[in-house]
């Protein structure tokens, strides 16, 4: 109940900042802002967000967007590596396979590459892909985090204008 309270009138608690530099920059010097009652009014009528009813949940995609900020940066991230685990279990030399460990953790990678076709039986033409060029870890991040928000945007969007936004608040938008 309180995470659904949260998710309905308490934007500011997990809003990317990202979202309040281009209307309210000075919002962010301010000390507790995230729990401001004036400042989550303000976003609430800002991007006229509506409350969710708790039967929306009814869905499991649409739970989704009750997780936490950081644990949705997660989910993206090994979601974008899932799309892209036929590619990663070809790599064969070392700093490339270096360069996956340390954007997924050694765990999640060995997942991905051990596991990761075998997540469906047969995956639909075109999801899985190609590896960026240049594995360089922030790009290969980014490109990961990319194809996962890509992914999990196509998932949610039959879902409810104020569902879409919120998960979207979430997450980095640049």
């Amino acid at each position: 109940a309180q995470v659904l309270h949260q998710f309905n009138y308490c934007p500011c608690q997990y809003l990317e900042q990202n979202w309040i530099v281009p209307k309210q920059p000075w919002l962010l010097n301010l000390d507790g802002w995230r729990d401001n009652p004036n400042f989550n009014l303000w976003c609430l009528e800002e991007w006229a967000l509506a409350p969710v009813p708790e039967t929306a949940f009814n869905k499991p995609h649409h739970s989704l967007a009750l997780l936490p900020p950081d644990a949705l940066s997660t989910l993206m991230l090994t979601i974008g590596g899932a799309l892209h685990s036929f590619a990663m279990r070809q790599v064969v030399l070392k700093k490339p396979k270096q360069c996956l460990n340390n954007v997924f953790g050694l765990d999640v990678a060995r997942f991905l590459i051990q596991q990761g076709p075998m997540l469906l039986s047969q995956w639909p033409k075109g999801w899985q892909k190609a590896l960026p060029e240049m594995m360089k870890e922030d790009e290969v991040e980014r490109h990961m985090l990319k194809q996962g928000y890509a992914w999990m945007k196509f998932i949610l969007a039959s879902s409810s204008h104020d569902i879409l936004l919120r998960w979207q608040f979430k997450l980095d938008q640049s």
